[in-house]
């Protein structure tokens, strides 16, 4: 059959017009495929973050794991018309990405084609296409797989099941102490008290403790102490960019010690990332448990002030 630019045409809207009915094969993604996305444990290297500090995934990891992990599936996006994936008008221009394998797919997003400011884009050029396509493409992969969804839900980044061997910095497990005589866990104290509080925070690291975990007095006592050595008024900042790296917008979202090493996990990663310190996994792995290994926070800060000597 020849197709003539009318055919084509009349073939394009009819699409159009089922998929605006409904009527297409549905992509079927399983409920375990797609849990296994959402609780993927390596995605912290690859959070990056915006002018504004927030967090969202890289484009290369997101493509990389839909390659590895869902080889046939790919994402697309509808059609204004042959080869015109933009709709809408100037300030409510939009993207309307989806998932397919080329015969199923899933239903269309709408994406808001947006500057880096998440400002509505009210002029459109090439290169403001191309950067939407690609951080649509992304939240079709976190919409329909799972991957990194946990970042539009505002949840921490999970940490493998304590069975796992391979693990990266952030997701690492505190270790755990040598067992005690006693059946019940000795508390760990943190030294720092937060305002009107009378006596120290006590908190083990499976989070059990008389009273709950403090990570807003722990993070601050670190924050002051600053084992790091940042520029005057930056540590405060980084410790909430740590909070960040890991989903979480609150020290108050901490409820163990083993939690808040997962903080501490971040802030040493951006640190030595910032400094452009150059060591390979296997150390700064071995550097993180000895920080994490720390039962107070006046041990994780000498750990801390060790770590940054050696660098």
């Amino acid at each position: 059959m020849v197709y003539s630019p009318s055919t084509v045409q009349d073939f394009s809207q009819q699409l159009a017009m089922d998929r605006y009915n409904g009527v297409f094969a549905p992509l079927e993604i399983s409920a375990e495929a797609f849990k296994a996305a959402y609780d993927t444990p390596d995605i912290g290297p690859h959070i990056e973050k915006d002018y504004k500090g927030l967090s969202y995934l890289s484009w290369p990891f997101a493509y990389r794991y839909l390659k590895e992990h869902f080889p046939t599936f790919y994402v697309a996006f509808e059609e204004k018309t042959l080869g015109e994936v933009v709709f809408g008008s100037s300030g409510a221009y939009y993207l309307r990405p989806y998932l397919t394998d080329g015969i199923k797919r899933t239903v269309a997003l709408i994406f808001p084609v947006m500057d880096r400011k998440h400002n509505s884009i009210k002029e459109l050029d090439g290169r403001a296409i191309s950067d939407n396509c690609q951080r649509a493409a992304v939240k079709a992969i976190a919409t329909f797989t799972g991957l990194g969804l946990r970042l539009y839900a505002g949840e921490d980044i999970p940490k493998e099941d304590e069975k796992a061997t391979a693990k990266l910095p952030l997701q690492q497990d505190a270790p755990k102490q040598t067992a005690r005589a006693s059946k019940a866990p000795a508390p760990v104290k943190a030294t720092a008290e937060p305002a009107g509080n009378e006596g120290p925070i006590a908190a083990n690291d499976a989070g059990a403790s008389n009273e709950p975990f403090d990570a807003k007095a722990a993070l601050t006592a670190v924050c002051k102490a600053n084992p790091l050595d940042y520029p005057d008024g930056q540590a405060m900042a980084a410790g909430k960019n740590a909070l960040e790296t890991i989903g979480l917008r609150y020290a108050t979202e901490v409820k163990s010690w083993a939690q808040f090493g997962n903080v501490i996990a971040a802030m040493m990663t951006l640190w030595a990332k910032q400094n452009e310190v150059v060591i390979t996994k296997t150390a700064m792995t071995e550097e993180i448990d000895k920080v994490r290994g720390t039962s107070n926070v006046d041990e994780m800060i000498v750990a801390l002030k060790a770590f940054r000597a050696k660098k």
